[in-house]
């Protein structure tokens, strides 16, 4: 009875864990069983209130190792040094990518930065501010463009006797808008780069990779264990990321190679990622049908008044680095770190305890409560019947 409470209590605090960091260790605790001299029966044990005192030992336990953890930190403190190691990142062309691969070399390392567009402003950034740093030219949803990146590097590697230490998906792309609303393209963008993408060039560069004993760091997003109205495909992009880098974790072990996740937090407004927000809202909308037009239409306009009231167009065409502190100081982490956590989130404690309440209650009032916050914006609730033609 103590073991299924034991595991019902992690079970039911997983969110808790997961989202702060922990899971690693609190989950450990199932492994090892009930303490013989906790051990009870209604033969052995003298009352029911000392019976449910031993019940609560690991919730206890679990508790324990949670503030243990989390105010002390689990990483190791011992760090690498940068010299001689190489760091590969995608999607440089502008925001958080662009960041990433400044902060990299900053740190010492040699790096290859690549963008989708071998001419724009990230790339023009970087060679006139920071020549060290290597452009090259990848579209993550081209075979050949991978293939032809993967021969650049390794004459770079060569030509500086450095290894190749960490790879690092971050390309992304995210189309607001509901299942219903999104065309197949743009389903399908979002699937290949910001999924199929990672799989193919994680594929090219995993036997470089692993001959360094390096890591694999992917960008993902709160939308890999959480969602919202008009994310699905994004959301399910992400969930399969994080579900894939949580496997290659496991896999990668014997061979002392690390995967990390890295939760950028809410930062659309300050990257390009919705600068063709308005192109595409547009082909949605005139690929509505009559009856589409019936059901989704005010809707549809009070969803993108929302969008834009919230990124404004000077915010949704940011190229330039972002100054994120926190950022670079879990990218460092994750780079530099012998023994780096396995996820490093930059979500707000606010937005971290909402997230938290919507997965223990009870799902119904979870989705209820998403729906409150996000129709409070958008006028979700301005008129039930809207919804209901």
């Amino acid at each position: 009875m103590l073991t299924n409470l034991t595991n019902h209590i992690l079970g039911r605090f997983a969110p808790l864990f997961r989202i702060l960091g922990v899971s690693h260790f609190a989950f450990r605790l199932r492994s090892l069983g009930t303490p013989k001299y906790f051990a009870c029966s209604n033969q052995t044990c003298g009352s029911r209130s000392r019976r449910k005192m031993y019940q609560y030992f690991w919730f206890l336990i679990a508790v324990v190792t949670f503030v243990i953890f989390k105010l002390f930190g689990y990483e190791g403190r011992r760090k690498f040094s940068s010299s001689g190691k190489s760091v590969l990142i995608t999607g440089c062309d502008s925001g958080i990518g662009l960041s990433l691969a400044i902060t990299a070399q900053k740190l010492g390392f040699h790096v290859f930065a690549t963008c989708l567009d071998n001419n724009g402003y990230g790339a023009n950034y970087m060679r006139e501010n920071f020549p060290d740093i290597v452009v090259v030219p990848m579209d993550v949803t081209n075979p050949i463009d991978i293939k032809n990146a993967l021969q650049i590097v390794k004459d770079h590697l060569q030509e500086t006797k450095t290894i190749l230490w960490a790879l690092i998906n971050n390309a992304g792309v995210l189309i607001y808008g509901h299942f219903d609303w999104q065309l197949d393209y743009q389903a399908e963008l979002q699937v290949q780069v910001n999924f199929l993408g990672v799989l193919r060039v994680t594929k090219a560069f995993q036997p470089l990779i692993r001959q360094a004993k390096g890591r694999f760091i992917n960008i993902t997003s709160a939308n890999g264990s959480w969602c919202l109205p008009g994310l699905s495909v994004y959301c399910g992009t992400k969930h399969a990321l994080d579900g894939f880098s949580n496997t290659l974790r496991i896999e990668m072990r014997p061979w002392n190679v690390k995967v990390i996740l890295i939760n950028p937090g809410n930062l659309p407004g300050s990257t390009r990622i919705l600068a063709a927000q308005e192109q595409h809202a547009k082909a949605m909308q005139e690929n509505f049908s009559p009856e589409e037009n019936k059901v989704y239409g005010e809707y549809f306009d009070l969803f993108q008044k929302h969008l834009q009231s919230n990124f404004s167009p000077t915010n949704l065409n940011q190229d330039q680095p972002l100054n994120d502190p926190k950022l670079n100081e879990m990218l460092e982490s994750a780079l530099l770190m012998e023994s780096p956590r396995h996820y490093y989130s930059n979500i707000n404690f606010g937005f971290r305890m909402f997230m938290l309440i919507t997965k223990l209650v009870p799902t119904s009032y979870g989705d209820r409560m998403i729906l409150q916050m996000w129709g409070d914006h958008v006028g979700y609730n301005l008129d039930r019947n809207l919804c209901e033609i």
